[in-house]
């Protein structure tokens, strides 16, 4: 295996001053565009004259891209050089958001928001290369605090912003507003940024890394069409049988090969497995928030996207609020308190939802800022449990992996809350308005499924990841 050597970016005050800034402004962006497109669902459904419930596949399509592009996104940026890199992620995006304001009908929009998971599998991966090429040890925590800040205000201002450009404008402006934080993004970059790339290079694992993302491609594809008549039986069976034959054919490729995509035996380690399947599992419900509170605000009570944006942006203030707090937390009851506890809370709050009969406001805002605070809480205790028991020289695999299982468990988490949603409207059904109730099921067969990840995280010793808190 070739040994990393890489080139210095810049050591200069004025780089290290502008690089947090520039990699804050694609990290504000990219979670910007994850929920600035929720708020603007019903009324896109409508210009595409399709159910609500399909305008799903503009988030899917997206995560499902990411995915599958960050595994290539570190190698990309040792041969390509991490500032090229970057800056084609960053126009990749920007270009592509112009084409999902130009959309005219639902397969133009996923397609171009392929191209934006592209663009964002390639953008945050090697944003953070470039902060670890830039700053010492002793610079890093404070430089990372202040650039992750960002991802704290794209989910707070994405709601309302997206609900009040639906409201007075039109729904492609959601899109355009990328264009010039892009442009900035761009114009910093090729200002302040080095190239910096490695001298040899490590080989790339082609094989695994098609079988794995054509076999990924393939589950998706089968469960957005499973609930539909567009697709015949026969075929969907077909293509899922074919999709698990190509993941072992991944994993015998897996076992024969020196450089996996996916490092698979981190999950012999029992944190890390644990972290992995209660990830995924809690997220199936969890990522209901941003797919169904919008549609159950204006679908099912006949809210505008504005008024709408109001009533979820309380998730975010939750989320920001225990930012300087988790650790604490954390560290004062451990990972199996923890995590078990904000399961329980999460899912209880969700519940919360399926026994609302009226339109009230405060108590809706007070459910989701509760839910904000658990999601937080929860977020950080898993994404640090994979790191618990994996040794420093395997710490790149499993970052991948865990960026991986992140994207996909959010994307599986909008499909499957979709899926709960049409089977209470019936197969054959349109999703009608002024209907809730069928958002109430929804909830509540969504909560009960976190509340049992619960029992997932019960399976972690309260002696777990001390040495970490």
């Amino acid at each position: 295996m070739g040994k990393r050597i890489f080139v210095t970016i810049d050591d200069t005050v004025s780089a290290k001053k502008f690089i947090p800034w520039i990699i804050a402004t694609a990290l504000f962006m990219e979670t910007l565009d994850i929920t600035i497109i929720s708020t603007a669902i019903p009324d896109m459904a409508l210009i595409f004259g399709v159910n609500p419930i399909q305008l799903k596949l503009a988030l899917t399509s997206y995560l499902l891209s990411l995915a599958l592009f960050i595994p290539i996104s570190g190698w990309i940026a040792d041969r390509c050089g991490m500032k090229k890199t970057f800056i084609f992620a960053l126009c990749m995006f920007t270009v592509s958001s112009i084409g999902c304001g130009m959309a005219r009908s639902l397969p133009e929009l996923v397609i171009s928001r392929i191209a934006q998971g592209v663009g964002g599998a390639f953008m945050m991966p090697v944003g953070r290369l470039i902060m670890l090429r830039t700053f010492l040890k002793s610079e890093l925590v404070r430089a990372t605090n202040f650039m992750t800040t960002p991802s704290l205000l794209g989910p707070l201002l994405g709601p309302v912003v997206g609900g009040f450009i639906t409201t007075y404008y039109s729904w492609p402006w959601i899109f355009y507003v990328n264009v010039p934080i892009g442009l900035l993004g761009v114009f910093c970059a090729l200002r302040y940024m080095k190239n910096s790339k490695a001298q040899f290079l490590r080989p790339f694992n082609w094989i695994g890394f098609l079988l794995f993302g054509v076999s990924l491609a393939g589950l998706f594809f089968v469960f957005e069409v499973m609930n539909t008549s567009a697709v015949s039986n026969f075929f969907i069976i077909l293509v899922f049988i074919g999709s698990l034959l190509g993941f072992f054919a991944f994993y015998l490729h897996y076992r024969k090969t020196r450089h996996p995509v996916l490092n698979l035996k981190l999950f012999s380690l029992r944190t890390f497995l644990i972290a992995g399947v209660g990830n995924l599992w809690s997220r199936l419900g969890m990522s209901s928030i941003s797919f169904l509170l919008p549609l159950f605000f204006q679908v099912g009570y006949g809210l505008s996207p504005l008024h709408s944006g109001f009533l979820t942006c309380p998730w975010a203030l939750g989320m920001i609020s225990m930012k300087f707090i988790n650790k604490s937390i954390l560290h004062r009851w451990g990972f199996r308190k923890m995590l078990v506890t904000t399961s329980l809370l999460t899912g209880i709050t969700l519940i919360s939802f399926s026994l609302i009969r009226e339109m009230d406001v405060a108590l809706i805002m007070i459910l989701v800022f509760i839910n904000g605070i658990a999601s937080s809480l929860q977020f950080l205790g898993m994404n640090v449990l994979y790191y618990v028991d994996v040794a420093e020289s395997e710490m790149s695999h499993a970052t991948s992996i865990s960026s991986t299982l992140q994207q996909l468990s959010m994307g599986l988490g909008i499909t499957f809350s979709a899926f709960v949603l049409q089977f209470f409207v019936g197969w054959n059904r349109q999703l009608m308005f002024g209907n809730p109730t069928v958002f109430r099921h929804a909830f509540l067969v969504l909560g009960s499924m976190v509340c049992l990840s619960s029992l997932i995280f019960l399976r972690l010793k309260s002696s777990d990841g001390q040495e970490m808190v």
